[in-house]
């Protein structure tokens, strides 16, 4: 077997197509509004405010580009999660650079700037959603036995490897399955397909890109460092989360307070709830919420479906999360973050620790009062949930960062807004 020439992808093609996107949005995004809103020829008397304004939204434009060319490693092929991961990138990048136009007192056109913010999101998401529904992938996998393993997505088509050479079909890249023992022939074939330029990628690596998740199969000691995050990025985080904690503070406080009065009126009890749960490295610390179970209730550590044991005002508080407000006591005493894998029971993080392979990884970070499993998965308490949730655990520890984490936090205010996935 053989591969031709003729039946490769071309990458410059490949190239050649994110600049085109890139060039039509600039374009629609940042052109055309020039003529709506422009009185005036722009830049034949200087810089004026239209000027500014036009110069500022093409930095934010190609800050915006450059970002989202960094976020496509981010799986989600559906038009909400695109826009999940799309948003934030947008709304950073421009309330960046206003903010920095304000405090540098530069007057600009806000109308102007912040409907191309608007129209740059639709760019680029429309963009994002056709690539994904008109530009489907192909990928031939070996061995055949890893081509049922492989995810199901609308994006992507999966082809038998030697189907598709037999088919001479014009494929995008090779998966291998280094895993499950590849023959000599079959590693033959992937050396010679790699010389005349056919991507051949893992397929762990394709799994974690379009589902978000690392799989526990096959992880190997070997793949234990790349889970450590950045030490310096870990201590930015760091510095980042206690000053805006702090900031915070003087809004949270009044709706704790208030919240704590209710909680009091609702039932009797005391109004937080207190429970060892395991941290960072396998320490144990308490963390704290409002108390939404009647007091002295027993049943299982875990919640279930419509519990008996939630008071009226429970109901709402885990609804909207809000019982997880007091965790920024925990967050200033450094046992949480703000964004991390979920802390466990101590009790359930036991059990799960003996029964699921590589599970203290996930205490390699401090744990979150939000994470990258609460966003994709929700609750989920049976092994092979807990399964699942340690695999996004180990997906975020591997690509922990600014960008993924701002895509977690706003997309929680999102889950949290529309009460989904409380118990």
């Amino acid at each position: 077997m053989s591969f031709g020439v003729a039946d490769m992808p071309s990458a410059p093609l490949r190239f050649l197509e994110s600049w085109i996107q890139a060039l039509l949005g600039f374009v629609v995004c940042i052109v055309l509004p020039i003529l709506v809103y422009a009185q005036a020829v722009p830049f034949t008397d200087g810089i004026g405010v239209a000027e500014r304004t036009i110069i500022a939204t093409a930095l934010a434009y190609m800050v915006v580009v450059y970002c989202g060319s960094r976020l496509e490693a981010f799986p989600g092929a559906s038009l909400m999660d695109q826009a999940a991961y799309i948003a934030p990138i947008v709304t950073v990048c421009f309330a960046t650079i206003g903010v920095a136009l304000l405090g540098l007192r530069l007057e600009y056109s806000r109308v102007q700037f912040f409907g191309s913010g608007f129209l740059v999101f639709v760019w680029v998401l429309g963009a994002a959603h056709l690539r994904v529904r008109l530009f489907t992938r192909s990928y031939a996998v070996v061995p055949a036995p890893s081509l049922v393993t492989m995810p199901g997505v609308k994006s992507c088509r999966w082809l038998n490897f030697d189907d598709a050479v037999a088919r001479s079909v014009r494929l995008d890249g090779i998966v291998a399955d280094l895993s499950n023992g590849l023959s000599e022939r079959e590693l033959s074939e992937l050396a010679r397909a790699a010389i005349a330029g056919m991507p051949v990628l893992d397929r762990r690596y394709i799994v974690e890109s379009l589902t978000g998740r690392t799989p526990l199969s096959g992880l190997s000691p070997n793949d234990f460092g790349a889970l450590l995050p950045s030490r310096q990025y870990v201590a930015f985080r760091r510095v980042v989360e206690l000053l805006c904690t702090v900031l915070a503070l003087p809004l949270l406080l009044p709706v704790m307070l208030a919240l704590a009065a209710v909680v009091r009126l609702d039932s009797t009890g005391p109004i937080f709830y207190t429970q060892a749960r395991v941290g960072r490295q396998g320490r144990t610390f308490r963390m704290v919420k409002f108390r939404t179970m009647l007091h002295g209730a027993e049943g299982p550590s875990f919640t279930t479906t419509d519990d008996p044991r939630i008071t009226r005002i429970g109901v709402f508080l885990r609804r909207y999360r809000l019982d997880e407000l007091p965790q920024v006591l925990n967050i200033l005493r450094g046992e949480m973050s703000w964004v991390g894998p979920r802390p466990e029971a101590l009790v359930l993080g036991q059990g799960y620790a003996r029964d699921i392979p590589h599970f203290e990884l996930r205490s390699i970070v401090p744990p979150g009062v939000t994470g990258w499993a609460q966003i994709n998965q929700g609750y989920a308490h049976d092994p092979d949930g807990m399964r699942a949730k340690l695999e996004y655990d180990l997906y975020y520890l591997k690509h922990c960062s600014l960008w993924l984490d701002l895509v977690i936090i706003l997309r929680t205010v999102a889950v949290v807004l529309g009460g989904v996935g409380a118990r």
